[in-house]
């Protein structure tokens, strides 16, 4: 079995909105992992049948790609919940509500939202029902067409989990990291922590998708797995890979490997980061679509914003004056910089 993960962001740059964190991690029978980890599986190919990476000629197949390729002006998010919940279906999860998807992702920020109103529930704003841009029948015949391919092509979704860093934390992570690229790092470690603890044992594979230009990274996992013998496989501008071993000691743990990966554009060669990606980016535009809805309710003159670029700083321009009427506190609302 060939243990295959990936792990991809949603939200680093956006002057409102969480920065989402996820990771999908994927089984493969009848392959093993190459030595030093370096030829994962064409999983794109094995499910051809069920999956594409577009969707302008999907023809009934499920599209998985970069988020950013999916998530169109014409359909929004349907493409990203089709796929995200076909995937997450063949587990046996269903979605209900937006509360619950959170919840079976691993998230628990989102139970305490002191001081962010524009997502803590209540009586006007309960949390949405799930799916919202589909319907429960299209990802019922989405998930029964790709459980039919993966189960014949041995491939199985073994995680999916997400770390949500809502505003107020964002800011306070990046005052006390003085780097958004550290605080985005962190989250980064805690799956990657979540899948060496599962999946050690079977030496997986992770791709993680590489952000920054940050070239070295062997410092950063030392921190995270001081236990573990690291060998570096190869650092360049485009790829930065260890290898994390650890033998069995005598706690009665077993021996455990893990081969990490850096890499530019990772969700363009990774089945794995392109469903990450998916997977975050769908868990921060639910939470934005609850972000734009309390604001237009509050302030409906205003254009809702997704929070990016000049559209952000727009959006900023025109509500910031209404803030202390609706008694926010800017530094829970504002990203840091």
């Amino acid at each position: 079995m060939y243990v295959y993960a990936g792990i991809d962001e949603a939200g680093y740059g956006p002057f409102f909105g969480p920065l989402v964190v996820g990771r999908t991690v994927l089984g493969v029978a009848g392959v093993e992992p190459e030595e030093e980890g370096l030829l994962p599986p064409a999983v794109w190919r094995l499910l051809s049948k069920a999956v594409c990476r577009g969707v302008s000629r999907r023809r009934g197949k499920i599209a998985v790609n970069d988020s950013k390729k999916l998530h169109t002006q014409a359909g929004g998010i349907k493409h990203l919940e089709l796929g995200v919940l076909a995937f997450c279906g063949t587990m046996g999860y269903q979605a209900t509500t937006v509360d619950a998807w959170l919840r079976w992702l691993g998230d628990r920020g989102h139970c305490d939202l002191a001081g962010l109103p524009w997502y803590a529930p209540s009586d006007g704003h309960p949390w949405g029902a799930l799916p919202c841009a589909t319907t429960a029948g299209e990802v019922a015949v989405a998930r029964s067409m790709l459980g039919t391919v993966a189960a014949a092509a041995g491939v199985s979704v073994a995680d999916v989990g997400a770390t949500i860093l809502f505003e107020d934390r964002f800011n306070q992570m990046v005052a006390a990291t003085r780097s958004k690229a550290a605080a985005s790092f962190t989250l980064v470690a805690g799956h990657l922590q979540a899948i060496w603890e599962r999946f050690g044992p079977q030496r997986p594979v992770v791709v993680v998708d590489r952000q920054s230009g940050r070239m070295r990274y062997r410092e950063l996992l030392a921190m995270s797995f001081p236990e573990a013998r690291m060998v570096v496989l190869e650092e360049n501008e485009s790829v930065s890979a260890y290898r994390l071993e650890l033998r069995a000691g005598r706690d009665g743990r077993g021996e455990r490997a893990m081969v990490v990966r850096f890499e530019v554009a990772a969700d363009a060669g990774h089945f794995p980061v392109a469903l990450a990606s998916m997977v975050s980016k769908y868990t921060r535009e639910l939470l934005m679509k609850r972000f734009q809805a309390w604001f237009l309710q509050r302030v409906p003159q205003v254009k809702p914003t997704a929070g990016y670029g000049v559209d952000g700083k727009r959006f900023w321009r025109q509500i910031e004056p209404v803030l202390p009427g609706l008694s926010i506190d800017a530094g829970r609302l504002l990203r840091s910089r």
